[in-house]
């Protein structure tokens, strides 16, 4: 069975012992929990992020380079036209199902740069077997120490090795329609992502940034895992990129790698870690978030003290998700980090709260 194939997964049963063996609950205090940190407001209509979101479904369908066109499946999610353009990573041993790639869409004034994540984008069979093995590659990525880069600052290595194997493809055709007229100062710049897609975003507008190619007017991600420590997020904020990150209740793959705090709340994972050999890298989530919460509403943490609080019961209501509901985890999280069919009958918790009036 699909939650027995599951439940065997490393960094699942660590969040399990850590959550059990730790007394996870008996450590968080959340003070008066009728007072809550973070109002939840109903779901705004949020017609870009909706548009982005469809971007980062739809780049899990690229697996080669060059231009797709036409482009009619995309067009007619977003009910326009446009020039697509494909980057994918080239190594022999790599296959559709765990290539790196990147979606680049040019419509009008605006270019979205969508990158995918690991495994491919199977709405029409819902493959849950798929979205474990998914969620298997992030959540084992949490004890993955970061390096240094240059431009980037301390980031994750495996997800570096993955945005350079798409930067000169990335880069050449937007320098190529720079050329052509096609992308110049007026241009707004998205860049989007779901899962490690979003990772890839982040890393993605920071390089373009300090390779002056272009101006990002924003980063939006979906599901995205941290993607480096104090020095990238230090970077980051220093160049101006504005950057929004939606996250959904029970969804673990944001809280991976895990931060200081979190590491603090799951004793047991630290020590772990640090028995591997490997070291936290005190990983930070970079740009603003908007949490959506089990009945779709949006939490929008003021600032850093609030997304602190947030975060806490957050790692609180998943160590009551573990202790009540064992059998039941890794459907819950899968649910909650998937996407659909991106049509309006997706019932995907991200899809309904950014794109159900759209």
């Amino acid at each position: 069975m699909h939650v027995c194939i599951a439940a065997r997964h490393t960094a699942i049963s660590l969040l399990a012992l850590a959550a059990c063996g730790c007394s996870l609950l008996g450590q968080v205090d959340l003070g008066d929990e009728s007072q809550p940190a973070v109002a939840a407001q109903a779901a705004a209509a949020t017609p870009l992020a909706c548009k982005l979101l469809k971007a980062s479904g739809y780049a899990y369908q690229v697996n080669a380079n060059g231009p797709i066109t036409p482009d009619s499946t995309l067009a007619g999610l977003l009910g326009e036209s446009g020039e697509a353009y494909g980057v994918a990573s080239g190594d022999p041993k790599q296959t559709d199902s765990d290539r790196d790639a990147a979606y680049l869409w040019l419509s009008g004034q605006e270019l979205i740069i969508a990158f995918r994540g690991t495994l491919p984008y199977n709405s029409a069979a819902g493959d849950p077997d798929a979205q474990a093995l998914s969620l298997e590659d992030w959540l084992n990525d949490a004890d993955f120490a970061p390096q240094a880069d240059p431009e980037l600052g301390q980031v994750h290595k495996g997800f570096s090795d993955s945005f350079y194997a798409l930067w000169p493809g990335i880069q050449g055709e937007i320098k190529a329609w720079q050329a052509a007229g096609k992308v110049g100062p007026g241009t707004q710049v998205y860049v989007t992502g779901h899962s490690k897609g979003g990772a890839l975003a982040m890393l993605a507008a920071l390089k373009l940034r300090a390779d002056k190619l272009t101006p990002v007017t924003e980063v939006v991600t979906f599901a995205a895992p941290r993607v480096g420590g104090a020095d990238f997020a230090a970077r980051y904020a220093a160049a101006g990129i504005d950057g929004l990150r939606y996250e959904n209740q029970d969804d673990v793959v944001p809280h991976v790698p895990p931060n200081q705090q979190e590491l603090t709340l799951l004793p047991l994972l630290q020590r772990i870690i640090t028995v591997s050999g490997n070291q936290p890298g005190n990983y930070v989530s970079v740009g603003r978030l908007d949490y959506i919460t089990a009945d779709g509403s949006i939490e929008s943490p003021p600032d850093a003290a609030a997304e602190a609080t947030l975060d806490t019961q957050r790692l609180t209501e998943f160590g009551v998700l573990l202790v009540q509901s064992p059998q039941d985890v890794m459907n819950t999280v899968i649910a909650a980090h998937l996407l659909g069919d991106l049509m309006p009958t997706d019932s995907s918790r991200y899809y309904q709260a950014v794109c159900a009036t759209h």
